[in-house]
This record gives C-alpha cells, structure tokens and sequence, in this order.
C-alpha cells in the first residue's frame, strides 16, 4: 500500500506550501522508541519523507559491524507492519568514524548526498542516532551542507553537557557535523527525556492500533522488562521516554513559542561534555517541547490510520 492511502484514512489535508522534505536517519534496533518517531513522521502529512537511512549503535554490538543491518531489519519489518510499501530504505555506515575527516561510503550515504543535490530548497535529516551517515555524506561531498538542516536529537544538557548516548556512539561524527556548514536544530538530552509516558497510556492509546500497534507496544514492553536497571534514570520500571519524536514535534510547532535559543556550537571533549566555542557556528537549542502537543498528535494520527 502507498504511504498517500494511509494517510487518507487521517482526513486532514495540509496547505502544499507547508510540506517539507525529511529524511529519517535512525538506529531502529538500539531500543524500542525508534519505532515510534518512525511512524510519527510516516503520518504526518506535512512531511515528505524521501527514505528512511539505517544507523549503527555500535557502542552495543556483541559483534562488531553488525548492528546497522539490524536497525535496516527493524525499519522494513516497522513498514511492513504498518503496511506501506512505498517508502524507500538504506544501508548506513556500519562502524564509527575513526576521525572527524574520514568518509565513510554506504548507499544511505549516497542517498542523503543526491537528495540535497536535487532539492530545490533544502532538505531535514531527521538525525535520531549516531551522527555517523549524516557526517559521511557532508564529509565526502562538503558543498550538499548548505542544502541540509539536521534535526539533532542528542548531546547532553547545557552548558555543561553530558556522555549521551547519540554523541557516545560516534563522537567524531558529531564533531565534524558540528564544525560543518550544515544548519542544525538540537535538542539535547534533557528537553527530549520530557517526551515521557506511563506503560498504562501506551496500552491504552498504542496497542489497539492495528498490528503496527500492537509490536509497537509488545517490543516496547519486551525491551523494558529485559533491560531495565535502576541505575538508569531516564527509566521508573512504568514508563519510557519517546525521545526521538522530537525530531517531528520541531518540524510541526509553530515559530511563535519561543522555545528555543541560538548557541555557539560547542566542542565535544573527550569525555564527551561540552567546551565553549565562541568562534563555533551558531546552531539552534531547544529549551522545550510542548509534550502534550507531540503525543496526542502522535496518538491521535495512528488511531485514525490503524483503529
């Protein structure tokens, strides 16, 4: 089925002049809320998602260069279940730079480089993962950053900053992203831990929507009970934090809020914390996301498309 016949079954339509072009970059396999910003993005109508590009979590991996394969895995199996046919998927970098110039070649790095090439205006990269594609494609082809804005969802809280989990998986991706000419929106790790729901209302709202619904919530609820360990804050035992569908809220909020400021890019040091960088380019923060905004849309697309 078309991802045009899923979203007929929303009713809403958006004006043409409002609809942007998003590639999703993801490491689908590292956890369980991946899955989530994947269909969060596949119904929204005013995103047109061009593909959708598989990241590694390498830090993770029992065998080393494995884990890109099964983010690639868990994409086509998330599509298949929510029946769209249409949304085309690639193969990311299997491994983390070595250092922040290599360029590394896979076909979802060609394919973010000949998607800015032909974009009339410029394009998103919904970055929900390692850096590691997104500095590839800007690292082989360096002219394709003035037609991206990366939509960073990573990097610990400011000033001081963290080891978080998206910078830990390739820091010198990070870094050569950040020292870039591509624009970045951020939104770093304690604005997206306040996208937070109880188990209750994902049983409630997620799982009976359709089969897309229920492995939504069945893999959530699997990874919850296998990997949970107290010492890990993000995380009560009862809930989970849908942390990549910010990567959507920021591309459907209003401008108005004023939810977010304009910083110098920081250096990454090698502990993973931030540097100040008053030469750095300036990159947008966000302070906030209107938590009730993104989830209820995000609840209220999938029961109209699969209930």
């Amino acid at each position: 089925m078309k991802r045009t016949e899923i979203l007929e079954r929303l009713h809403i339509r958006v004006p043409e002049n409002s609809i942007v072009p998003v590639i999703i970059d993801t490491d689908a396999k590292n956890e369980a809320d991946d899955q989530y910003a994947i269909m969060h993005h596949l119904l929204s109508p005013k995103l047109k998602v061009l593909g959708i590009v598989a990241a590694h979590y390498e830090s993770k991996a029992a065998t080393p260069g494995t884990t890109m394969e099964k983010s690639c895995e868990e994409v086509l199996r998330v599509l298949g279940l929510a029946e769209i046919e249409d949304v085309p998927v690639y193969r990311g970098c299997k491994l983390p730079l070595q250092s922040i110039h290599e360029k590394q070649d896979a076909p979802g790095v060609q394919f973010m480089i000949e998607e800015a090439r032909k974009a009339d205006g410029k394009i998103f990269i919904a970055a929900q993962g390692a850096m590691t594609n997104v500095a590839s494609a800007i690292n082989t082809e360096p002219d394709i950053a003035e037609k991206i804005i990366i939509l960073w969802n990573g990097g610990g809280p400011y000033p001081k900053g963290r080891a978080e989990f998206n910078v830990m998986q390739d820091p010198d991706a990070v870094r050569a992203v950040l020292a870039g000419g591509a624009e970045i929106w951020q939104t770093p790790q304690d604005v997206y831990a306040s996208l937070e729901v109880s188990l209750a209302e994902l049983s409630r709202r997620v799982r009976p929507c359709g089969k897309i619904g229920a492995y939504l919530y069945e893999q959530l609820t699997a990874e919850n009970l296998a990997a949970f360990r107290p010492e890990f804050l993000l995380r009560s035992g009862e809930n989970w934090t849908l942390g990549d569908n910010t990567t959507a809220a920021v591309l459907l909020m209003n401008v108005f809020r004023g939810n977010w400021h304009m910083e110098h890019a920081p250096l990454i040091k090698e502990d993973l914390t931030y540097a100040e960088n008053p030469n750095g380019k300036m990159i947008r923060v966000y302070d906030s996301i209107d938590v009730r905004f993104t989830l209820e849309d995000f609840f209220s697309k999938l029961e109209l498309a699969y209930k």
